[in-house]
Formats: C-alpha cells, structure tokens, sequence
C-alpha cells in the first residue's frame, strides 16, 4: 500500500512537472505611464495570458541594487542601523544601495561599502539574488561577500544617518532566525555568507 502511494505521488509529480514546463510567459498588449518618481517609475500594464484572459497589473520599474556581506578576520560582520520610512522604524540591515545608471553591480557593491562604512576588501565572493517582490517590482537586489577587509573611513551620503555594528556572523543569524530582524535581503544574504564560508 505504501508502495502504491508512493508510486501515485511520483506519477502527480511528474504530471506537474510536465505542466509547469509547457507554462508559457504572458505578453504585455499595453502599458500606460502613471508615475516618475526620484527612482522609480510606475505604470498600469496589460497582460495578456496563454488562457486568453487579460489582467491589468501596476508594475514598479526600479534600477536594481546592490548589498554586502562584509566579514572580517574574526568572523565579525559589519551591521547598519537606519531609519526606513516603509516601516517608520530603524531596521538593521547590511551595506546596501542602488546602481547609478550602467553601474555594474559588483562596483556598486564596493561603492556603497566604502560610503556607509568606510570598509575596502581584497576578496569579493558573489552570493547571487535577492528578488523582493517580483510581482510587481523589477528590482534585483545583487548579494556580496566581502573579506580581506580595510577599515576606512565612512563617507555617507547627506540623506544617511547611520550607526555602525560589528557582531559575529552566528549572532547575526540568530537575529534573523529569532525574527528579531526583519529585512529580506540581510536575512537571505546572512544565510548564503554562512554557508559559503563553510564551504
């Protein structure tokens, strides 16, 4: 009997294996400009689906950005604390900003760590993606790690205020793990640093 179900669970595996490769992309039929904003544009975008149905969908446009796991010699990583309007609070996140127009995302990443922080590093590790909300957003947050780092001095831009924490790296992911921090892309980042170093 066991047998039989674990049979049927492959079979209803495959089957939706073999639908989710026959999916096919909608096509966008109209898009209608609403908004343009210091960063972002907005606009309203007609889907049309392989089902023939329509669907409006409000689609933010944004240049991308760029976020980094800096470790140092003991196992330490560098932590920023500043005030985000989205939440009204102050949130503890890792070194990150967006790309300048053609910036490729690695000197962004260098740029930004150097601004907030005052941190070079010798050794950069890439750690993938971070999409946070793929729906609607077209942001791709681009995931470093830093090590063989050099402590400078910050140069923040004017609308930055922030304070500056080094912890050990399990310290910080418990944070994460306790839901004492709450920031996707220093969650996902944390994580992949820790398990690269422990490759």
């Amino acid at each position: 009997m066991a047998r039989e179900e674990a049979g049927h669970k492959r079979s209803d595996f495959r089957s939706r294996l073999r639908y989710s490769r026959g999916m096919k992309k909608p096509t966008t039929i109209a898009s209608h400009h609403e908004f343009s904003g210091r960063i972002i544009e907005v606009s309203t975008e007609r889907l049309l689906y392989s089902n023939g149905r329509e669907y409006d969908l409000d689609f933010v446009r944004h240049p991308g950005a760029a976020a980094v796991v800096a470790v140092d010699a003991t196992n330490r990583v560098c932590m920023v604390r500043q005030y985000r309007h989205g939440v009204t609070d102050f949130l503890w996140e890792i070194p990150a900003g967006k790309l300048d127009s053609g910036e490729p995302p690695q000197i962004c990443a260098v740029r930004e760590l150097a601004e907030e922080t005052g941190v070079t590093a010798k050794r950069w590790t890439s750690l993938g993606q971070y999409l946070p909300a793929p729906g609607i957003f077209t942001e791709v947050i681009h995931l470093y790690l830093a090590r063989d780092l050099l402590i400078g001095a910050a140069n923040p831009d004017a609308d930055e205020d922030l304070e500056i924490q080094w912890l050990p790296l399990e310290e910080a992911v418990a944070k994460v793990q306790s839901g004492e921090w709450n920031d996707g892309k220093t969650a996902l980042a944390l994580w992949r640093a820790r398990y690269q170093l422990q490759l």
